[in-house]
């Protein structure tokens, strides 16, 4: 099933991927301080990401992705390493994950998996 997901969603998941690349639990107030936003910003967004089906938290608050939100993780981690590795040396590397996600929410996926394979 294709999801559609927004800037903001790709944005944590990319984060959470490269936080916990093990899928072994992140914590809110790590999404939080990397992304430099509020923990109720991030805690609102778990709940969305949750109820979409993407990720799961046990009784600790932690996060993990579902075997779904894995895979959708992986793949936009790709279609995100694709894209910006044509603007890393244009843009600083601090504005590449906001612009990236944006440029991903509106992109159809196969449009970026066809641009994956040109890149990679």
């Amino acid at each position: 099933m294709t999801k559609t997901l927004t800037a903001s969603n790709i944005r944590y998941l990319l984060i959470m991927q490269r936080l916990d690349p093990e899928n072994k639990g992140t914590r809110c107030t790590d999404v939080a301080e990397k992304l430099k936003c509020s923990k109720p910003s991030v805690h609102n967004m778990m709940h969305t990401l949750r109820d979409m089906g993407i990720i799961r938290r046990d009784a600790y608050g932690e996060s993990f992705f579902t075997e779904e939100g894995l895979a959708l993780a992986e793949r936009y981690g790709r279609y995100f390493d694709a894209v910006a590795s044509l603007l890393a040396d244009r843009f600083p590397e601090d504005d590449l994950l906001s612009g990236v996600s944006a440029f991903l929410s509106e992109m159809p996926e196969t449009a970026l998996a066809s641009l994956e394979k040109k890149v990679g």
